[in-house]
């Protein structure tokens, strides 16, 4: 998930990449990153249920695998930038509720 993020970021700053590439690397890697955040995902939810985790961590981690699964599941319509926001975006607020659950 990482490398597609850098990838992508690289090459919306370097004027040599083309669009065509950064969908090309999008497409080869949303469904690995789909696949990881789902687990992430999964792993929070189970560790939730204990009720020691803050509501709006639960919300916050709600809203961001939200987001992504809306891409995952139709990624016809996504362009590099939604895709880097919403997989960047997700990915740091479940890594921040899962290290957050890791503590109780």
């Amino acid at each position: 998930m990482r490398s597609l993020l850098f990838t992508a970021a690289a090459c919306l700053a370097l004027p040599a990449c083309s669009t065509t590439s950064i969908d090309t690397a999008i497409q080869r890697n949303l469904p690995a990153i789909c696949s990881a955040a789902g687990t992430a995902h999964a792993a929070f939810v189970a560790v939730s249920v204990s009720g020691a985790i803050k509501p709006k961590t639960i919300a916050k981690e709600a809203a961001a695998w939200s987001a992504l699964e809306t891409l995952c599941i139709a990624p016809q319509g996504a362009t590099a930038a939604s895709v880097l926001v919403k997989a960047a975006d997700a990915y740091a607020t479940i890594t921040v509720a899962l290290r957050e659950a890791k503590e109780h």
